[in-house]
């Protein structure tokens, strides 16, 4: 009963326009299809990147600084807080605007290059990266929840350094995934 759907630069972003590709939906195109899947009785979460695999967002010179790793450019640093809320949250609220769910997911999965560059590289030193992945995404949660909404996301990377997962908003929901090992490998 629901789709989590991950447009990247398939959403017709409307100030943030750069992003959306040439193959990117009409805004009556997602509308007529959120209110089709609420017929049906499907609920339609989106989910709108905001650490790693933001790539299609990086490749563009107007957001290239936001880069974690300047060769590199799948995932924000996440020490540039500031800038990076006040985007994403002008990508939510157009991403919000045409859908209808009380969840929102945040992706933050496979975010590999924590520690990269050499701000985040010292703040691992002193902190782990535990800590570095949980100040930001703590940060992007609460965006979501000052929407009125509940925040989601990919929990590979929590589930690899967990120390200061109880920082995390209470709302927060995670979602794990089977990348290919035994089904109990957490056990029941």
């Amino acid at each position: 009963n629901t789709i989590l759907m991950e447009y990247e630069a398939t959403f017709p972003y409307e100030k943030h326009f750069t992003i959306s590709s040439k193959y990117a939906y009409t805004r009556e195109e997602i509308r007529d299809f959120v209110e089709h899947c609420t017929a049906l009785g499907i609920d339609v979460i989106p989910l709108q990147q905001t650490f790693g695999h933001t790539d299609y967002i990086l490749r563009h010179p107007r957001y290239r600084s936001l880069a974690e790793n300047k060769n590199s450019l799948e995932q924000v640093c996440p020490l540039k807080t500031e800038e990076c809320t006040h985007l994403f949250n002008e990508l939510f609220e157009d991403v919000m605007s045409l859908h209808t769910s009380r969840y929102f997911h945040i992706g933050g999965d496979e975010t590999r290059q924590l520690g990269i560059c050499p701000e985040c590289a010292a703040k691992v030193a002193k902190e782990g990266k535990s800590k570095l992945f949980v100040d930001y995404m703590k940060e992007i949660c609460n965006l979501i929840i000052r929407h009125g909404k509940i925040p989601i996301m990919w929990a590979d990377i929590i589930l690899e350094h967990p120390e200061y997962i109880g920082e995390l908003p209470k709302e927060t929901i995670f979602v794990d995934w089977n990348y290919g090992w035994s089904n109990r490998k957490f056990g029941d």
